[in-house]
Parts: structure tokens; sequence; C-alpha cells
């Protein structure tokens, strides 16, 4: 059997010592590279000193993965260890036991406790902080508190490859190294909740390590099966759903107390659901999650009111919601709606100034006052004489125009009924506080005490009581309701319905234990999958079911590519497709996250159907299809991708009355109507809005084909960039397909680039020209692209969102995490068949320009005279003069040529690359360079109308776009390009 090779990169020479012999080596020497450290399928464990950005650790992770080895960390890894929120979202995803920086945090506030001097990593080198002691939460009579752990109660461990010093947390170690694989992991875990959860984690380089250690670390890379497959994460069901839990610690009427919270994470965890606290502060995080669930108090003036506004907003469930807030909060409202449907209530008077005080005594003294949105028993008296009354009334129509007489009911305890979608969850009788009528009293001093809660099995719970307590609830929703009820020789009677209420662990699950948990979250969960109960679909809508049925079901590739990692230059591809979606009249309409719900059954972002995938842009009306798993043969590329697009086509229009639009932009779209796409990324979108005007053409009305290719080796990569920008510059003259906007024919042929020249320009380090530079290493293209366009945005507040490689956008860009490079400088064209034949073109057309340039055949001209081509091509499209020094191409006197006459040197150069199976587009490519782009094709036909009026020219234009779209839809090329 062949052993995989193991190579140790670390900083000096030093820090190897002890290492395994023929492994280690220094990050200088691995960097120079050579056969001995290039080959693939090495495993690269990075012990380097540090892997910031630009770092050599950095350059080894990287250039391990470029070559086609494993580097343990890869550049992802070592980058979230800057990003404390994704490194436990992701162990609390895997069901690592956490308390995570914010929740600590949290604990501190509460507990007075300084925070401790956040570890920036100024220094490159430093040695690493001591971990603060952690904060427990201790459950007592008056609530909870938080102290620091004892010495038996915390503890820290370092995990090599996997596995930990500590044998107490081998299973721990394990899990934390799947999610992020660094070779020396240093942990810090707290007792709590009889579990041992990770507060903390840092990465330690060797020569920080002592020499016991060090002799664990060199066992560990000696151990050639650990190194190789340890980290390989164990298969396991895609996690059904994520909810948020809103919080505020601070609140000492929290509805839930954080050991219930943790309860219920453990319970939803089993049910592989994820459920994360987030703060009052945290509403931008809310489209991260699939639905919300409050815990904090509610009401219509208080921050978790728009939570829930937003929830509804994003599509997702959220218990309670906004109308159930509104119901609940209002005590006049409940009292009328109850009345009115005739379900039983204390005698009840809505009382103003001006009720005389007879009527108010009629209910019988003692009586209770109340305001009508009072909580927790406050704002409630019980009054027996005027004078009481009085006293008390002045004070409360001071806050309220209105307040509620009710006859008082003397009883030991009142039953709590909790009912959740319209079905008991739980019952308790809440007993009155010891000498006094109501569950919670407080003296005079301000002291605090409650009844006992006595939790009662849900077969136990009396039938009537149960049933008037359903009613009820059925009048305020389908959400998560308390509804308080009182016992008397006529029956039960209702006192309130309470949105929010009291779930505890302890009290209130006392008796039906995780049961209540497990409904709980199965609640969410058939919502997010099924949607709301009025929004199911009608049992008898047979076709609308085969349609989705049909849409839904995975679309398998026609020769699926092997698995590899890696490929070799040009042999996959990867296309990714964009439209807007549009109503009958053309209109642009925001229907890309409602499509999404119905096709999946719940709220989302991506949408997966096997050969491809369904996604959003940063404009919510725009949608994208693309090909997920790599294709040899972009003829395969047409039929998933054709299909994907019928399907889709089909359901938006069943379900909306909608379509997709194809071509570069949308001809009459009023950019400053667009909108953000908020269900995910909003972080990303929002920092994009805040550093650029995003509601102009340049963003919310573009729609680009973009082909992705694999770098293969570096020095290959670095030949298919350079190939890159001796060919973008050309693409405009054959795949524009953008003449109108702002509805009227525009002067630039190509006019998605047009903006896209302008759209970044307050960070021109992020677009250059647009036509890529030369480079010769990925440490040069580190150095000249990517390193200035970080510097730019460092140098602007809070853009850590955007940094990243994405932000570069290029003409053709580097996409390391996808080992690809990616072409974005086409328009998408009216059909899949003509995208994926320009797509054929650039593939093949780069690969003949690649060998040349791998072979030192082409002389490379000025960048600046490529920039020209381009910019004149975008301008004038195949009627453009461009020099084109570098193609073999008839000129004029002045040097020049036209755009037509080197699209079609090119062309016989793709003819000589392509492969036999999609040799047939080129044919179509090469009647597209004679007639010309879809651009110049639009603006002949809209030639009749261009001194008509503005209606007549609109509608000229409308049946134009009419026709594109059906060519859409049924994949075939418009009949009005003479092809």
């Amino acid at each position: 059997m062949s052993r995989t090779r193991v190579i140790a990169v670390v900083s000096e020479a030093a820090d190897g010592r002890g290492l395994p012999q023929g492994m280690r080596v220094t990050a200088d020497r691995y960097l120079e590279g050579g056969d001995e450290f290039t080959g693939p399928g090495a495993v690269v464990v990075n012990l380097c000193r540090s892997w910031k950005y630009g770092s050599k650790g950095y350059y080894v992770s990287l250039l391990a993965d470029a070559r086609g080895q494993l580097p343990i960390p890869g550049v992802d890894v070592s980058e979230a260890f800057g990003d404390a929120y994704a490194l436990f979202r992701a162990l609390q995803e895997a069901g690592v036991p956490t308390v995570d920086p914010e929740e600590m945090r949290a604990r501190r506030r509460a507990a007075r406790d300084p925070a401790p001097v956040e570890d920036d990593g100024a220094e490159e080198d430093a040695a690493p902080r001591a971990f603060p002691v952690p904060l427990l939460r201790v459950q007592h009579e008056g609530g909870w508190s938080c102290r620091p752990a004892a010495d038996d109660e915390a503890a820290e461990t370092l995990v090599f490859l996997g596995s930990a010093a500590d044998a107490r947390f081998r299973g721990t170690a394990l899990a934390v190294y799947r999610e992020w694989p660094a070779p020396v992991l240093r942990l810090q875990l707290l007792r709590e909740d009889g579990e041992w959860k990770v507060t903390a984690m840092a990465p330690v380089p060797p020569h920080r390590l002592g020499e016991d250690d060090r002799r664990r670390l060199c066992e560990a890379l000696a151990d050639q099966k650990r190194v190789v497959r340890r980290g390989r994460e164990a298969p396991r069901e895609e996690r059904r759903a994520s909810i948020a839990v809103l919080v505020d610690p601070d609140d000492v009427f929290s509805p839930s107390s954080p050991e219930t919270l943790d309860r219920l994470q453990r319970i939803a965890l089993r049910m592989n659901v994820h459920v994360r606290r987030i703060g009052l502060d945290e509403l931008h995080r809310l489209p991260e999650y699939d639905a919300l669930f409050i815990r904090a108090l509610t009401g219509v003036s208080e921050p978790a009111f728009q939570f829930a506004l937003r929830a509804e907003a994003l599509g997702m469930p959220v218990v309670d919601d906004s109308q159930s807030i509104i119901r609940c909060g209002n005590k006049v409202f409940l009292d009328e709606l109850l009345r009115r449907e005739g379900i039983p209530t204390p005698r009840t008077r809505i009382v103003t100034r001006a009720t005389p005080w007879d009527e108010v005594a009629a209910l019988g003294l003692p009586l209770v006052i109340k305001l009508p949105d009072g909580s927790f028993s406050s704002a409630v008296h019980k009054v027996a004489s005027r004078d009481e009354f009085r006293r008390h009334a002045d004070e409360m129509f001071r806050r309220s125009p209105l307040i509620i007489a009710q006859e008082f009911l003397p009883t030991d305890y009142d039953w709590r009924i909790t009912v959740l979608d319209g079905r008991l969850l739980f019952a308790c009788k809440y007993h009155m506080a010891r000498g006094h009528w109501q569950v919670r009293a407080e003296s005079a001093a301000g002291k605090e005490r409650y009844g006992r809660v006595e939790a009662v099995p849900r077969d136990a719970a009396p039938g009537p009581v149960v049933q008037a307590a359903l009613r009820a609830a059925r009048l305020i929703g389908h959400g998560l309701y308390g509804v308080d009820l009182k016992e008397t020789p006529d029956g039960p009677v209702v006192i309130e319905v309470n949105d929010n209420p009291n779930l505890d662990v302890g009290y209130d699950d006392a008796a039906d234990g995780a049961a209540i948990y497990e409904d709980l979250v199965q609640f969410f969960v058939r919502r997010i999958e099924q949607g709301p109960p009025d929004e199911a679909e009608a049992p008898g809508d047979t076709a609308g079911t085969r349609l989705l049925e049909r849409a839904r079901k995975p679309i398998p590739p026609a020769a699926p590519a092997r698995g590899e990692r890696h490929y070799r230059p040009f042999e996959v591809a990867g296309m990714e497709l964009e439209y807007p979606t549009v109503d009958r009249d053309l209109n642009v309409v925001s229907l890309v996250e409602p499509a999404f719900r119905v096709l999946a059954g719940r709220g989302t972002s991506d949408v997966d159907l096997g050969a491809v995938g369904f996604s959003n842009e940063i404009a919510d009306h725009v949608f994208e299809i693309k090909t997920q798993p790599p294709m040899r043969s972009l003829a395969d590329a047409e039929r998933v991708l054709a299909e994907g697009i019928q399907r889709f086509s089909a359901l938006l229009h069943a379900e909306f009355g909608a379509r997709l639009m194809p071509t570069g932009m949308h001809p009459w779209f009023d950019p400053r109507k667009g909108r953000l796409w908020t269900r995910s990324g909003l972080r990303i979108y929002t920092t994009y809005a805040r550093l650029f005007d995003v509601r102009t053409h340049g963003w919310m009305n573009v729609h680009a084909a973009h082909l992705n290719l694999p770098l293969g080796r570096e020095v290959d990569a670095m030949a298919m960039h350079t190939a890159a920008a001796l060919l973008i510059p050309y693409l405009p003259a054959l795949a524009a397909s953008s003449p109108m906007y702002d509805g009227d024919l525009q002067p630039a042929v190509d006019g998605r680039l047009a903006w896209i020249l302008e759209h970044q320009a307050r960070i021109p380090e992020s677009c250059g020209a647009l036509v890529p530079e030369y480079v010769d290493s990925f440490a040069d293209y580190k150095k000249r692209i990517l390193a200035p366009m970080y510097r730019a945005l460092d140098r602007l507040p809070d853009t850590g969102a955007i940094r990243h490689e994405f932000f570069n956008t290029r003409g053709a860009i580097l996409r390391f995490a996808r080992r690809a490079m990616e072409v974005r400088v086409l328009d998408t064209q009216e059909c899949v068949k003509m995208d994926v034949a320009v797509a054929v073109f650039v593939r093949a057309a780069l690969k003949q320009l690649t060998a040349r340039v791998a072979a030192g055949r082409v002389e490379l001209p000025e960048h600046a005279v490529l920039v020209e081509d381009f910019r004149a091509c975008i301008r004038d499209g195949s009627a453009a003069r461009v020099r084109a020094p570098h193609l073999d191409v008839d000129r004029d006197a002045d040097g020049a040529a036209d755009a037509r006459t080197a699209l079609r040197h090119l062309l016989a150069g793709a003819r000589r690359a392509v492969r036999k199976d999609e040799a047939a587009y080129l044919d179509l490519v090469a009647r597209m360079i004679e007639t010309g782009t879809l651009s110049e094709r639009i603006r002949a036909e809209m030639a009749p109308f261009a001194q008509a009026d503005d209606e007549t020219f609109t509608e000229g234009a409308r049946r134009i776009y009419i026709e594109l779209i059906d060519c859409l839809e049924a994949n075939e090329p418009w009949a009005r390009r003479g092809l």
C-alpha cells in the first residue's frame, strides 16, 4: 500500500526540532518550490508561527492548495480563527457543547466582571495570552447569577491533530478538529449542566510547546493514518433547520432561564436542528436563520416587536408573531374578543374617567382593576372601597384613557394552559404567593416572592379547562400562548391570553419534560418545511402538486465528472447565469425568495437540484442558476441548465404569473426601486451599500454569465490568467446583449459593462480597468491585485465582511477557494444554447492562447492597449476598431482592425483546441460573429421606432423582449438574429 507523503512546514529550522526525519522543512524552502515540494497528493501540516494574511504561513497553505496538496489548516480555516462567531457557530451546528464568546461577555456584564483584554493579534509572533477564567452560571431561588469557575469546573487541554492530551476530552477534541483542523489547538472547557463545554480555542505554534507537548506532536505526526484521515469529517445528515432565540440577559422577567434554553438547544441538537441565542443588538443576523423564537419582553414598543416584524418580512416562522403580540398585549381588545366569541370570562367593565362608581361597584367588592397593557401582575390592584378605587384609578388614568375593572374570583391557584399551534403543550397550576391573592407579590421594600408552580401531566389536565384554553388561543393565532384560567362552580373562566408565556426548566416542564421541547422544535421544523397553515397547498390541486414534484426532482448530469479534488486546466468547466424575475408586463418583481420558498418548502437562499443549483444575487429580484458538479462537456451544461430554467420558469408562471427575462440589463427598470437580498449575506450586502451607490444600474440592473475553469498548477494558472487578459478585451464584441436601459437605447453596445467600469470606482483597486493585469505567480497576484485592494478596504471602517477575494471585480479573477478562474465579462444571451456557445468559444480560445503563452510564443502587448481595445468593444461591439497587436490579422494603415476580424482569428484558434462534442457550438459562434452581437441585433430591430413616441417605442421594445423570454423558455436562438 502506497504511503501519502506528509510535509511538516515550520517558520524556523529550530521549530522543527524532534519532528520525524524527512518530513520537516522550513517555510522558505517550501515556498521556493521544486519537484520535491510541488507534487500533488501530499499532506502539508502547516506549523508556521503565523497564518495571518500575507505571512509565510498564509502562503504555505495557499500554495499547498494550488499544488494539489492537502494543507492542514487550509486558508479558509486559518482565516476563520479571527472570527469567533464563525468558529463557535460551526461547533454548535456540529453538536459540540459550547459557551460562545458572546454568551460569556453577557455573563461578565451580569456579574459586573471586567471584560478581558482582547487579543488583537497585532504582533505576529506574540506569546499567546492566557484564557480568562470562564464564568459559571448558577441558578438559585431569586433567578440566576454568574461566578468564576472553580479549579475543578474549568480545564484546558492541547489537541494534537485531533487527539487530546487530556483523555477526558478525546471526543470533544476530535469533533473540534473535524470542524477546524489545526495541527495544535488549545481548548478551554467549562463543566456546566453535567457536561464539558468549549469556551475558548486558539492555535499553538510548535515553538511555544514544552518538551512533553512537543513529543506528543511528534508522535501524532509520525502516525500517518492520523494525519491523513483524522480530520476527515464523519458523515452526518444535513442540518434540518436553524432557529434563532432572541434573549435579553438583563431582563429579570425573561420568560425562559438560560438553563431552559440550554435544554432546548440540547434536545434540538438531537433532532439535527441548530438553536442559537441572539441579542437585541443582532437584528442584522436574523436572515442567517430559518426561524425566530422570542424569549425577551414583547410589546409594540419593545425591541422584540421589531424582530417579529423583520422575521415576518423575511418569511420566517416567528413565535410570537406581531399580530399575536398586539392582540395579547391589550386586555381591552382581549376582553371584547373573548366576550364576542362567547368564551366564559370574569364579569368585566371597561372604565373611563366618566364611568359612574355605581357601575363599577356593580361587579361586587372587592374587585380587581388593571391597565390594558400591564404584564407580570404589575399595574393590577384589588380594591375594596370607592376611596381605594379612586386612589389607584387616578394614577392609572394618567397612563391610559381606559382601565379594566373585573370581578374578583379568589382561588388557591390559577391554571396556566400553554398552547402551541392550537394544541396543548403543557399545563401548570400557578399557586398564589403565600398570604397574597396573586401569583406574584412584592413587599413594601421591593422584595418579590412567587407562588409555587405545580406542573400537571398533559393527560391529567382537566378537559373543560383545556378546551376553554384552546378556544381562547385559537382566537389569537397559531403561535405559543399561555392561557390563564380559574375554575369556578360554573366552570372554567378565562382571565387572559398571554403571548410569550413562561417555559422554565424544573418548573413548567417538570411533568412532561423533554416532550415539551421536542414538540416546540417540531413545530418550527414543520413551519419551515411546510409553511404556515394558511399557505398550505390545497388538497385538490393535483396539477400544482405534479408541477412542484417535477420542479423539485434532482437533475442528474449526463456524464458526471469524477470526484477529483483537483483538475487539469480546461478539463472541466462550470457556468452561472443570472436573470431578473418580471411580471406579465415585463416589470421587475421581487419573486426569487417566494419562489424558492415554494420550491424548497421553506425559506432559503439556495435550492439544490443535483446537477444545478439556484441561488440569489445582491438584488432581491435577480435569480442565479449554476452547474453544481464540474462538467467535462459544456453540452451537458446546456442540457441541465436549460432544464433548470424551464422548471423554474414553469413554477414562476404557475404560482405568480411571472417569468425570467434574459439579456444583460432590464430595458426600463428603475434601479432606485431595487432592494437588497435580506435572507442571507446581509452583512456583506449592507457593507456594499454603505460603500457604494448600489441603487444604480451597475448593481441593481446587471445580469451576467460566468464561466469557471480549473486553475491546475501555479504555472498553468498564470498562463491562463495572462491568456484571459489577451482574450477579454474582444469578448464584448461577441457577447454584448444590453443596448437598452432607462427605457431607451444607449450609446454603448454593452451597457452592462459600461456600468461595471464605474460601479466600484470609489475603490478602484477592486476592479482596475477590468482587463486583468499581467502577473507571474500566485505571490505576485496577491501582491499586485489583492493586497492593494485589501489595503484600500482597511482604510475604511467596518469592511471585514467583504475583505475577500470575491471583492475583486476584474474581468477574470482567481477564486482560490474554488481552485478556479472565473471569467465575468459575458452578458447573458437569449437562451442557454447561446450562452453555452459563447462559453465553448471562451474555453477553447483560452486553451489555445494559454498554450501559446506557456510556450513563450506570444509577445505581450502593453496592458494599456488591451484596455483601450476593451473599451472600444464595449462602446462599438463587433464594429469596434482595435489594435490587438498579439493577433495576426490584417490591419489598416493606422495599424487597426475591426473587432469582427479579431474574433475570426480567435475562432480559428478555438477550433484547434475545442472538444469534439462541443465543436458544433463554434459554428453558432461563427454566425454570431458575422451577424453581430445580440445587442446590435436588438438595436437594429428597434430602428423603425427610433423617431416614434414613447408609448410606441416602449411597446416595440416590449414585443422584442417578450420574444427573447420565449427563446429562454424554449432554449432556442432568437429568430431575428439572422443565424
